[in-house]
Protein backbone atom coordinates (compact mmCIF):
# COMPACT_ATOMS: atom_id res chain seq x y z
CA UNK A 1 0.00 0.00 0.00
CA UNK A 2 1.26 3.45 -0.94
CA UNK A 3 0.86 6.15 1.69
CA UNK A 4 0.97 9.16 -0.65
CA UNK A 5 0.67 8.95 -4.44
CA UNK A 6 2.02 12.09 -6.11
CA UNK A 7 0.42 12.96 -9.47
CA UNK A 8 2.94 14.85 -11.58
CA UNK A 9 2.65 16.27 -15.08
CA UNK A 10 5.84 17.04 -16.99
CA UNK A 11 8.01 17.58 -13.93
CA UNK A 12 9.64 15.29 -11.34
CA UNK A 13 11.59 13.05 -11.67
CA UNK A 14 12.46 13.54 -15.37
CA UNK A 15 12.39 17.34 -15.69
CA UNK A 16 14.40 19.73 -13.53
CA UNK A 17 12.90 22.98 -12.28
CA UNK A 18 11.28 24.70 -9.33
CA UNK A 19 8.31 22.34 -9.00
CA UNK A 20 10.57 19.29 -9.28
CA UNK A 21 12.92 20.70 -6.64
CA UNK A 22 9.93 21.20 -4.34
CA UNK A 23 8.74 17.61 -4.90
CA UNK A 24 12.18 16.13 -4.35
CA UNK A 25 12.68 18.01 -1.11
CA UNK A 26 9.20 17.02 0.07
CA UNK A 27 9.92 13.33 -0.56
CA UNK A 28 13.47 13.21 0.77
CA UNK A 29 12.59 14.81 4.11
CA UNK A 30 9.66 12.44 4.82
CA UNK A 31 11.49 9.14 5.04
CA UNK A 32 8.76 7.35 7.02
CA UNK A 33 6.14 7.88 4.30
CA UNK A 34 5.90 5.46 1.36
CA UNK A 35 5.50 7.52 -1.79
CA UNK A 36 4.23 6.51 -5.21
CA UNK A 37 4.52 8.60 -8.37
CA UNK A 38 2.28 8.76 -11.43
CA UNK A 39 4.24 10.68 -14.05
CA UNK A 40 2.36 12.16 -17.04
CA UNK A 41 4.23 13.07 -20.24
CA UNK A 42 3.29 13.65 -23.90
CA UNK A 43 5.18 10.61 -25.24
CA UNK A 44 7.45 7.81 -24.14
CA UNK A 45 11.13 8.53 -24.65
CA UNK A 46 13.71 5.74 -24.30
CA UNK A 47 16.46 8.36 -23.94
CA UNK A 48 14.72 10.06 -21.01
CA UNK A 49 16.82 9.97 -17.85
CA UNK A 50 16.02 10.64 -14.23
CA UNK A 51 17.09 14.13 -13.17
CA UNK A 52 16.78 13.13 -9.50
CA UNK A 53 17.80 9.98 -7.63
CA UNK A 54 14.61 8.44 -6.23
CA UNK A 55 14.85 7.68 -2.49
CA UNK A 56 14.21 4.08 -1.38
CA UNK A 57 10.85 5.01 0.16
CA UNK A 58 9.50 5.83 -3.32
CA UNK A 59 7.95 2.40 -3.84
CA UNK A 60 5.96 2.93 -7.06
CA UNK A 61 6.52 4.75 -10.36
CA UNK A 62 3.95 4.63 -13.19
CA UNK A 63 4.24 6.58 -16.44
CA UNK A 64 1.18 7.73 -18.41
CA UNK A 65 1.79 8.96 -21.96
CA UNK A 66 -0.85 11.18 -23.50
CA UNK A 67 -0.03 10.42 -27.12
CA UNK A 68 1.18 6.80 -27.07
CA UNK A 69 -2.07 5.09 -27.86
CA UNK A 70 -2.98 1.55 -26.84
CA UNK A 71 -5.26 0.38 -29.64
CA UNK A 72 -6.05 -2.95 -28.01
CA UNK A 73 -9.58 -3.30 -26.71
CA UNK A 74 -10.09 -3.16 -22.95
CA UNK A 75 -13.81 -2.44 -22.80
CA UNK A 76 -16.09 -4.93 -21.08
CA UNK A 77 -19.35 -4.42 -23.00
CA UNK A 78 -20.99 -2.79 -26.03
CA UNK A 79 -22.19 0.84 -25.74
CA UNK A 80 -25.92 1.33 -25.24
CA UNK A 81 -28.17 4.21 -26.15
CA UNK A 82 -28.14 5.30 -22.49
CA UNK A 83 -24.36 5.60 -22.66
CA UNK A 84 -24.58 7.97 -25.59
CA UNK A 85 -27.26 9.95 -23.77
CA UNK A 86 -24.86 10.23 -20.83
CA UNK A 87 -22.12 11.56 -23.12
CA UNK A 88 -24.44 14.22 -24.52
CA UNK A 89 -25.54 15.12 -21.01
CA UNK A 90 -21.97 15.31 -19.66
CA UNK A 91 -20.73 17.61 -22.43
CA UNK A 92 -23.85 19.72 -22.06
CA UNK A 93 -23.13 20.08 -18.35
CA UNK A 94 -19.56 21.15 -19.07
CA UNK A 95 -20.76 24.12 -21.10
CA UNK A 96 -22.85 25.12 -18.07
CA UNK A 97 -20.01 24.64 -15.58
CA UNK A 98 -21.54 21.57 -13.88
CA UNK A 99 -20.03 18.10 -13.42
CA UNK A 100 -22.72 16.08 -11.66
CA UNK A 101 -22.47 13.24 -14.17
CA UNK A 102 -18.66 12.98 -14.14
CA UNK A 103 -18.55 9.86 -11.88
CA UNK A 104 -20.88 8.02 -14.28
CA UNK A 105 -19.01 9.37 -17.32
CA UNK A 106 -15.65 7.92 -16.27
CA UNK A 107 -17.31 4.51 -15.80
CA UNK A 108 -17.69 4.43 -19.60
CA UNK A 109 -13.89 4.04 -19.83
CA UNK A 110 -12.97 2.15 -16.67
CA UNK A 111 -13.54 -1.17 -14.97
CA UNK A 112 -16.42 -3.59 -15.38
CA UNK A 113 -18.79 -0.93 -16.75
CA UNK A 114 -16.44 0.26 -19.50
CA UNK A 115 -17.87 0.32 -23.01
CA UNK A 116 -15.46 2.67 -24.80
CA UNK A 117 -11.83 2.46 -25.74
CA UNK A 118 -9.96 4.52 -28.32
CA UNK A 119 -11.04 2.41 -31.28
CA UNK A 120 -14.69 2.28 -30.26
CA UNK A 121 -14.83 5.99 -29.52
CA UNK A 122 -13.39 7.06 -32.86
CA UNK A 123 -15.24 4.50 -34.98
CA UNK A 124 -18.67 5.09 -33.45
CA UNK A 125 -21.26 6.40 -35.91
CA UNK A 126 -23.23 7.93 -33.04
CA UNK A 127 -20.17 9.84 -31.76
CA UNK A 128 -19.62 11.04 -35.34
CA UNK A 129 -23.16 12.37 -35.47
CA UNK A 130 -22.64 14.13 -32.13
CA UNK A 131 -19.49 15.74 -33.50
CA UNK A 132 -21.39 17.10 -36.51
CA UNK A 133 -24.04 18.48 -34.15
CA UNK A 134 -21.37 20.26 -32.12
CA UNK A 135 -19.87 21.64 -35.33
CA UNK A 136 -23.21 23.14 -36.37
CA UNK A 137 -23.50 24.76 -32.94
CA UNK A 138 -19.94 26.00 -32.38
CA UNK A 139 -17.85 25.60 -35.54
CA UNK A 140 -19.08 28.26 -37.90
CA UNK A 141 -15.72 30.13 -37.84
CA UNK A 142 -13.73 27.21 -39.25
CA UNK A 143 -13.73 24.39 -41.72
CA UNK A 144 -15.02 21.03 -40.55
CA UNK A 145 -11.59 19.46 -41.05
CA UNK A 146 -10.01 21.96 -38.61
CA UNK A 147 -12.84 21.34 -36.19
CA UNK A 148 -12.43 17.57 -36.47
CA UNK A 149 -8.67 17.52 -35.87
CA UNK A 150 -8.98 19.86 -32.89
CA UNK A 151 -11.66 17.64 -31.39
CA UNK A 152 -9.53 14.57 -32.03
CA UNK A 153 -6.46 16.26 -30.54
CA UNK A 154 -8.28 17.03 -27.31
CA UNK A 155 -10.10 13.71 -27.00
CA UNK A 156 -7.19 11.30 -27.52
CA UNK A 157 -5.14 12.37 -24.47
CA UNK A 158 -8.35 12.66 -22.46
CA UNK A 159 -9.24 9.02 -23.17
CA UNK A 160 -5.66 7.99 -22.35
CA UNK A 161 -6.02 9.53 -18.91
CA UNK A 162 -9.57 8.29 -18.33
CA UNK A 163 -8.42 4.71 -18.97
CA UNK A 164 -5.10 4.91 -17.08
CA UNK A 165 -4.60 2.35 -14.27
CA UNK A 166 -4.54 3.81 -10.75
CA UNK A 167 -2.46 2.45 -7.85
CA UNK A 168 -4.15 2.09 -4.46
CA UNK A 169 -3.01 4.81 -2.09
CA UNK A 170 -4.17 6.28 1.21
CA UNK A 171 -3.68 9.81 -0.11
CA UNK A 172 -3.51 11.16 -3.67
CA UNK A 173 -1.69 14.47 -4.04
CA UNK A 174 -1.67 16.28 -7.37
CA UNK A 175 0.85 19.06 -7.99
CA UNK A 176 -1.26 20.70 -10.69
CA UNK A 177 -4.75 20.59 -12.12
CA UNK A 178 -4.83 19.52 -15.79
CA UNK A 179 -4.36 15.83 -16.53
CA UNK A 180 -2.79 15.16 -13.11
CA UNK A 181 -5.78 16.76 -11.40
CA UNK A 182 -8.12 14.71 -13.57
CA UNK A 183 -6.44 11.50 -12.38
CA UNK A 184 -6.75 12.71 -8.79
CA UNK A 185 -10.46 13.34 -9.28
CA UNK A 186 -10.88 9.84 -10.69
CA UNK A 187 -8.98 8.36 -7.73
CA UNK A 188 -11.22 10.24 -5.31
CA UNK A 189 -14.32 8.83 -6.99
CA UNK A 190 -13.03 5.26 -7.37
CA UNK A 191 -11.33 4.77 -4.02
CA UNK A 192 -12.94 7.38 -1.78
CA UNK A 193 -9.58 8.33 -0.24
CA UNK A 194 -8.22 11.81 0.44
CA UNK A 195 -7.26 13.93 -2.53
CA UNK A 196 -5.09 17.04 -2.11
CA UNK A 197 -4.03 19.63 -4.66
CA UNK A 198 -0.99 21.88 -4.51
CA UNK A 199 -0.85 24.39 -7.35
CA UNK A 200 2.39 26.30 -7.77
CA UNK A 201 1.57 28.17 -10.97
CA UNK A 202 -2.08 28.36 -12.00
CA UNK A 203 -2.31 25.67 -14.67
CA UNK A 204 -5.02 27.30 -16.78
CA UNK A 205 -3.16 30.62 -16.87
CA UNK A 206 0.07 28.95 -18.01
CA UNK A 207 -1.75 26.95 -20.68
CA UNK A 208 -3.41 30.18 -21.86
CA UNK A 209 0.00 31.77 -22.39
CA UNK A 210 1.31 28.72 -24.25
CA UNK A 211 -1.73 28.07 -26.42
CA UNK A 212 -2.25 31.73 -27.27
CA UNK A 213 1.21 31.82 -28.83
CA UNK A 214 1.11 28.29 -30.32
CA UNK A 215 1.77 28.22 -34.06
CA UNK A 216 0.43 24.65 -34.43
CA UNK A 217 -3.15 25.79 -33.74
CA UNK A 218 -4.64 27.61 -36.73
CA UNK A 219 -5.67 31.23 -36.31
CA UNK A 220 -6.58 33.70 -39.06
CA UNK A 221 -4.48 36.52 -37.68
CA UNK A 222 -2.21 37.04 -34.70
CA UNK A 223 -3.91 38.55 -31.68
CA UNK A 224 -2.73 39.81 -28.31
CA UNK A 225 -2.21 36.73 -26.14
CA UNK A 226 -3.52 38.59 -23.10
CA UNK A 227 -7.04 38.84 -24.51
CA UNK A 228 -8.59 35.39 -24.53
CA UNK A 229 -11.76 36.64 -26.18
CA UNK A 230 -9.71 37.56 -29.29
CA UNK A 231 -8.38 34.03 -29.80
CA UNK A 232 -9.61 31.69 -32.49
CA UNK A 233 -12.32 29.16 -31.66
CA UNK A 234 -9.70 26.39 -31.91
CA UNK A 235 -7.47 27.97 -29.31
CA UNK A 236 -10.46 28.77 -27.09
CA UNK A 237 -11.45 25.12 -27.35
CA UNK A 238 -8.05 23.93 -26.07
CA UNK A 239 -8.06 26.49 -23.27
CA UNK A 240 -11.65 25.60 -22.39
CA UNK A 241 -10.70 21.95 -22.00
CA UNK A 242 -8.03 22.87 -19.45
CA UNK A 243 -10.51 25.09 -17.61
CA UNK A 244 -12.87 22.12 -17.36
CA UNK A 245 -10.16 19.87 -15.90
CA UNK A 246 -9.22 22.57 -13.37
CA UNK A 247 -12.80 23.00 -12.21
CA UNK A 248 -13.17 19.24 -11.83
CA UNK A 249 -9.99 19.14 -9.75
CA UNK A 250 -11.11 22.01 -7.52
CA UNK A 251 -14.46 20.29 -7.07
CA UNK A 252 -13.11 16.88 -6.01
CA UNK A 253 -10.02 17.96 -4.02
CA UNK A 254 -10.48 17.77 -0.24
CA UNK A 255 -7.86 20.46 0.36
CA UNK A 256 -6.27 22.97 -2.04
CA UNK A 257 -2.91 24.61 -1.40
CA UNK A 258 -1.15 27.40 -3.22
CA UNK A 259 1.87 29.63 -2.72
CA UNK A 260 0.54 33.15 -2.32
CA UNK A 261 -2.59 35.29 -2.15
CA UNK A 262 -2.71 36.15 -5.86
CA UNK A 263 -2.91 32.47 -6.74
CA UNK A 264 -5.63 31.90 -4.15
CA UNK A 265 -7.75 34.61 -5.77
CA UNK A 266 -7.26 33.04 -9.22
CA UNK A 267 -8.28 29.63 -7.87
CA UNK A 268 -11.46 31.07 -6.42
CA UNK A 269 -12.27 32.79 -9.73
CA UNK A 270 -11.73 29.44 -11.48
CA UNK A 271 -14.25 27.75 -9.21
CA UNK A 272 -12.21 26.76 -6.14
CA UNK A 273 -14.05 26.70 -2.80
CA UNK A 274 -12.46 29.40 -0.57
CA UNK A 275 -13.03 27.16 2.46
CA UNK A 276 -10.74 24.50 0.94
CA UNK A 277 -7.87 26.80 -0.01
CA UNK A 278 -4.81 27.43 2.16
CA UNK A 279 -1.54 29.22 1.46
CA UNK A 280 1.75 27.42 2.10
CA UNK A 281 4.62 29.32 0.43
CA UNK A 282 7.78 27.70 -0.86
CA UNK A 283 10.65 27.51 1.58
CA UNK A 284 14.40 27.32 1.35
CA UNK A 285 17.27 25.87 3.37
CA UNK A 286 18.27 29.24 4.79
CA UNK A 287 21.39 27.91 6.53
CA UNK A 288 22.71 26.29 3.36
CA UNK A 289 22.31 29.29 1.09
CA UNK A 290 23.02 31.83 3.82
CA UNK A 291 26.35 30.14 4.42
CA UNK A 292 27.63 30.70 0.87
CA UNK A 293 30.83 32.74 1.00
CA UNK A 294 30.69 35.54 -1.57
CA UNK A 295 33.55 36.21 -3.99
CA UNK A 296 34.02 39.70 -5.35
CA UNK A 297 35.14 40.02 -8.97
CA UNK A 298 36.47 43.05 -10.80
CA UNK A 299 33.46 43.54 -13.08
CA UNK A 300 29.72 43.08 -12.33
CA UNK A 301 28.41 39.52 -12.67
CA UNK A 302 24.71 39.25 -13.55
CA UNK A 303 22.86 35.94 -13.66
CA UNK A 304 19.61 34.55 -15.02
CA UNK A 305 18.69 31.41 -13.06
CA UNK A 306 16.16 29.16 -14.77
CA UNK A 307 15.25 26.93 -17.68
CA UNK A 308 15.80 28.29 -21.17
CA UNK A 309 12.15 28.13 -22.22
CA UNK A 310 9.76 30.60 -23.77
CA UNK A 311 7.74 31.30 -20.62
CA UNK A 312 10.94 32.48 -18.88
CA UNK A 313 11.49 35.09 -21.64
CA UNK A 314 15.26 34.69 -21.82
CA UNK A 315 15.32 37.00 -24.86
CA UNK A 316 14.38 39.98 -22.71
CA UNK A 317 17.34 39.19 -20.44
CA UNK A 318 19.68 39.05 -23.45
CA UNK A 319 18.34 42.33 -24.86
CA UNK A 320 18.72 44.03 -21.47
CA UNK A 321 22.32 42.77 -21.31
CA UNK A 322 23.13 44.70 -24.49
CA UNK A 323 21.73 47.90 -22.95
CA UNK A 324 23.64 47.41 -19.69
CA UNK A 325 26.88 46.85 -21.59
CA UNK A 326 26.52 50.27 -23.19
CA UNK A 327 26.98 51.75 -19.68
CA UNK A 328 29.19 49.05 -18.11
CA UNK A 329 31.19 47.51 -20.97
CA UNK A 330 32.92 44.92 -18.80
CA UNK A 331 29.81 43.35 -17.26
CA UNK A 332 29.43 39.57 -17.55
CA UNK A 333 26.10 37.77 -17.97
CA UNK A 334 25.31 34.12 -17.21
CA UNK A 335 22.22 32.13 -18.17
CA UNK A 336 22.29 29.27 -15.67
CA UNK A 337 19.87 26.46 -16.36
CA UNK A 338 18.87 23.54 -18.61
CA UNK A 339 18.71 24.23 -22.33
CA UNK A 340 17.28 20.95 -23.66
CA UNK A 341 13.59 21.37 -22.78
CA UNK A 342 12.71 23.65 -25.72
CA UNK A 343 15.61 23.24 -28.18
CA UNK A 344 14.09 25.52 -30.84
CA UNK A 345 13.75 28.36 -28.34
CA UNK A 346 17.30 27.79 -27.08
CA UNK A 347 18.54 28.07 -30.66
CA UNK A 348 16.61 31.33 -31.10
CA UNK A 349 18.25 32.70 -27.95
CA UNK A 350 21.69 31.69 -29.19
CA UNK A 351 21.04 33.43 -32.52
CA UNK A 352 19.94 36.56 -30.66
CA UNK A 353 23.18 36.57 -28.65
CA UNK A 354 25.16 36.19 -31.87
CA UNK A 355 23.11 38.83 -33.68
CA UNK A 356 23.80 41.33 -30.89
CA UNK A 357 27.51 40.35 -30.87
CA UNK A 358 27.38 39.34 -27.20
CA UNK A 359 29.10 35.95 -27.46
CA UNK A 360 31.92 37.03 -25.13
CA UNK A 361 29.58 38.60 -22.58
CA UNK A 362 26.58 36.26 -22.40
CA UNK A 363 27.28 32.65 -21.42
CA UNK A 364 24.82 29.73 -21.50
CA UNK A 365 26.05 27.40 -18.77
CA UNK A 366 23.50 24.61 -19.24
CA UNK A 367 22.61 22.53 -16.21
CA UNK A 368 24.90 23.53 -13.34
CA UNK A 369 25.26 23.63 -9.57
CA UNK A 370 23.69 27.00 -8.87
CA UNK A 371 25.57 27.35 -5.58
CA UNK A 372 28.78 27.74 -7.59
CA UNK A 373 27.29 30.79 -9.30
CA UNK A 374 25.70 32.34 -6.22
CA UNK A 375 29.25 32.62 -4.87
CA UNK A 376 30.11 35.42 -7.30
CA UNK A 377 26.88 36.73 -8.86
CA UNK A 378 26.21 40.37 -7.98
CA UNK A 379 22.63 40.32 -9.25
CA UNK A 380 20.02 37.71 -10.17
CA UNK A 381 17.51 38.67 -12.87
CA UNK A 382 14.16 37.01 -13.69
CA UNK A 383 12.32 38.09 -16.84
CA UNK A 384 9.53 35.50 -16.76
CA UNK A 385 6.14 35.93 -18.41
CA UNK A 386 4.61 33.80 -15.67
CA UNK A 387 5.83 32.53 -12.30
CA UNK A 388 4.39 31.21 -9.09
CA UNK A 389 6.92 31.69 -6.30
CA UNK A 390 10.32 31.24 -7.93
CA UNK A 391 13.10 29.52 -6.01
CA UNK A 392 15.69 31.75 -7.70
CA UNK A 393 14.47 34.77 -5.71
CA UNK A 394 14.50 32.81 -2.44
CA UNK A 395 17.99 31.48 -3.15
CA UNK A 396 19.36 34.88 -4.13
CA UNK A 397 17.76 36.58 -1.14
CA UNK A 398 19.07 33.94 1.26
CA UNK A 399 22.67 34.45 0.15
CA UNK A 400 22.39 38.25 0.07
CA UNK A 401 22.20 38.79 -3.71
CA UNK A 402 19.72 41.49 -4.79
CA UNK A 403 17.27 40.64 -7.56
CA UNK A 404 15.50 42.20 -10.52
CA UNK A 405 12.24 40.42 -11.34
CA UNK A 406 9.16 40.91 -13.48
CA UNK A 407 5.87 41.69 -11.76
CA UNK A 408 4.39 38.19 -12.07
CA UNK A 409 3.23 35.66 -9.51
CA UNK A 410 4.58 36.24 -6.01
CA UNK A 411 7.70 38.09 -7.19
CA UNK A 412 6.61 41.49 -5.87
CA UNK A 413 5.74 40.25 -2.38
CA UNK A 414 8.97 38.21 -2.25
CA UNK A 415 11.00 41.32 -3.07
CA UNK A 416 8.98 44.02 -1.28
CA UNK A 417 7.16 42.09 1.47
CA UNK A 418 3.63 40.74 1.74
CA UNK A 419 2.38 42.16 5.06
CA UNK A 420 3.15 45.26 7.17
CA UNK A 421 5.90 43.67 9.30
CA UNK A 422 7.42 42.07 6.23
CA UNK A 423 7.42 45.35 4.30
CA UNK A 424 9.33 47.04 7.12
CA UNK A 425 12.26 44.74 6.30
CA UNK A 426 12.73 46.69 3.07
CA UNK A 427 13.10 45.77 -0.58
CA UNK A 428 15.51 43.05 -1.68
CA UNK A 429 15.61 44.25 -5.27
CA UNK A 430 13.53 45.92 -7.97
CA UNK A 431 10.37 44.87 -9.84
CA UNK A 432 9.89 45.57 -13.55
CA UNK A 433 7.12 45.05 -16.07
CA UNK A 434 6.95 42.00 -18.32
CA UNK A 435 8.83 41.88 -21.66
CA UNK A 436 10.55 45.24 -21.17
CA UNK A 437 14.32 45.08 -21.82
CA UNK A 438 14.74 48.82 -21.23
CA UNK A 439 13.12 48.73 -17.76
CA UNK A 440 15.09 45.58 -16.90
CA UNK A 441 18.37 47.22 -17.90
CA UNK A 442 17.53 50.38 -15.94
CA UNK A 443 16.80 48.31 -12.81
CA UNK A 444 20.09 46.40 -13.18
CA UNK A 445 22.05 49.63 -13.59
CA UNK A 446 20.32 51.29 -10.64
CA UNK A 447 21.21 48.46 -8.27
CA UNK A 448 24.78 48.26 -9.53
CA UNK A 449 25.41 52.00 -9.25
CA UNK A 450 23.51 52.84 -6.04
CA UNK A 451 25.69 51.31 -3.33
CA UNK A 452 23.35 52.16 -0.45
CA UNK A 453 20.35 50.59 -2.22
CA UNK A 454 22.39 47.52 -3.14
CA UNK A 455 23.61 46.91 0.42
CA UNK A 456 20.20 47.46 2.00
CA UNK A 457 18.61 45.10 -0.55
CA UNK A 458 21.19 42.41 0.27
CA UNK A 459 20.42 42.73 4.01
CA UNK A 460 16.65 42.73 3.46
CA UNK A 461 16.77 39.56 1.37
CA UNK A 462 18.64 37.65 4.06
CA UNK A 463 16.32 38.82 6.82
CA UNK A 464 13.12 38.12 4.85
CA UNK A 465 14.00 34.54 3.92
CA UNK A 466 15.03 33.74 7.49
CA UNK A 467 11.83 35.22 8.95
CA UNK A 468 9.23 34.02 6.41
CA UNK A 469 10.60 31.30 4.11
CA UNK A 470 12.51 28.79 6.24
CA UNK A 471 11.80 25.42 4.63
CA UNK A 472 11.72 23.47 7.89
CA UNK A 473 8.80 25.54 9.20
CA UNK A 474 6.82 25.30 5.95
CA UNK A 475 7.48 21.63 5.19
CA UNK A 476 6.21 20.60 8.60
CA UNK A 477 2.72 21.72 7.55
CA UNK A 478 2.64 19.09 4.78
CA UNK A 479 4.01 16.44 7.13
CA UNK A 480 1.23 17.22 9.59
CA UNK A 481 -1.33 17.09 6.79
CA UNK A 482 -0.15 13.63 5.71
CA UNK A 483 0.06 12.24 9.24
CA UNK A 484 -3.44 13.41 10.10
CA UNK A 485 -4.89 11.57 7.09
CA UNK A 486 -2.89 8.33 7.03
Amino acid sequence: MIDVCLLLEGSYPYVAGGVSTWVHELITTMKDIRFGIVYIAPNSDPTRKLKYALPSHVVYLKEVFLHDYDLSSYRKREPKEADYDLIRHFYGEMFEGRYDSFPRFIDLFRGEKSCFDIQTWFSSETIWKMLKEFYELYGEEMSFIDFFWTWRGTQLPLIQVLSAPLPRSKIYHSISTGYAGLIGSMAKIEHGTKFFLTEHGIYTHERLLEISQASWIYQKEKKNFRAQRELSILKRWWIGMFHVMSRLTYNYADRIFTLYEGNRVRQILEGGDPEKISIIPNGIDVKSFGGIVKEKREVPQIGFIGRVVQIKDVKTFVQSARLVLEKIPGAQFFIVGPTEEEPDYFEECQRLVEGLHLEERVVFTGRADIRDYYKFLDLVVLTSLSEAQPYAILEANACGTPVVATDVGACREMVEGKEPMDKIVGVSGLITEVANPVATAEAILRLLTDKALYESAARAGKKRTKSYYDVDDLRSRYLNLYEQNL
